[in-house]
């Protein structure tokens, strides 16, 4: 009799540590289903879902929030880089009682430089249209800014606004051109490190110029993307405030890009 509380002790601990603690009881399913998406289970404090992109193929993700207002994550593309990056920002998102995406791509993107990964936004942003969202914002850091940027070019993309952290404005596959960028009307914040080594600060200053809802943003760092979100202290409140104030500006966007 006397180890019993102990053991529920250890058992709320664990349930409070969102499923870290080994041993603990299995999260409870949350379902919900859509023409785009399959049954998701809430673990910790995001579901689990997958949806399909044009073509075909399925990405799986992670659903942050219960929010009308959706913002997709899309991550960087170094080795190491994953959906991880995100999470931080995609809770805080959540906190303020908007939805978030984050999600893996196709295990072989680095052999084509990523060609295909605008499509994954247009999947993800469908999915979440599907499942209750009435805004939805095309967020990405480094190549996931560049597909964000270049899916909010495309007809019917059903994003009212993007955006880009420390993206590029030419890859081997995707270039961007002022008519290009002057043809998406909805609103976009280009935002990066100040000290930034991958060319974003420039290349934020040219797609800002030819954007015709643009906002540029600079923030004292070193780091790239969301690196400033996870390894830059001093700096990371600054980006995730500055990018949570244009959600919450762009929250109200009804026309899409």
């Amino acid at each position: 009799m006397v180890r019993q509380p102990v053991r529920i002790v250890l058992v709320l601990a664990c349930s409070l540590l969102l499923g870290a603690c080994a041993g603990s009881p299995a999260p409870a399913p949350e379902t919900g289903t859509s023409s785009t998406g399959t049954a998701h289970e809430r673990i910790g404090s995001y579901r689990e879902v997958t949806f399909a992109v044009p073509g075909g193929e399925r990405r799986s993700g992670r659903l942050f929030g219960d929010g009308r207002v959706a913002v997709v994550l899309s991550h960087m593309g170094r080795s190491g880089d994953s959906q991880d990056d995100w999470s931080g920002f995609a809770e805080e998102l959540a906190r303020h009682g908007y939805r978030a995406l984050t999600y893996a791509r196709a295990a072989d993107a680095e052999r084509n430089d990523f060609a295909d990964h605008w499509q994954d936004v247009l999947g993800a942003t469908a999915f979440l249209r599907d499942n209750g969202a009435d805004t939805v914002i095309a967020g990405g850091a480094s190549i996931g800014a560049v597909a964000s940027l270049h899916a909010a070019a495309q007809p019917d993309n059903g994003i009212n606004a993007v955006l880009w952290l420390a993206g590029v404005r030419r890859t081997d596959s995707y270039e961007f051109t002022e008519a290009g960028v002057a043809s998406i009307r909805c609103p976009i914040m280009f935002v990066s490190g100040d000290e930034d080594a991958y060319g974003s600060v420039e290349a934020a200053r040219q797609l800002h110029a030819w954007a015709p809802t643009g906002e540029l943003r600079f923030i004292e760092s070193t780091r790239h993307g969301t690196d400033i979100l996870t390894e830059d202290e001093a700096n990371a409140g600054r980006l995730g405030q500055v990018m949570l104030e244009f959600v919450e500006s762009a929250a109200d966007q009804v026309t899409t890009c």
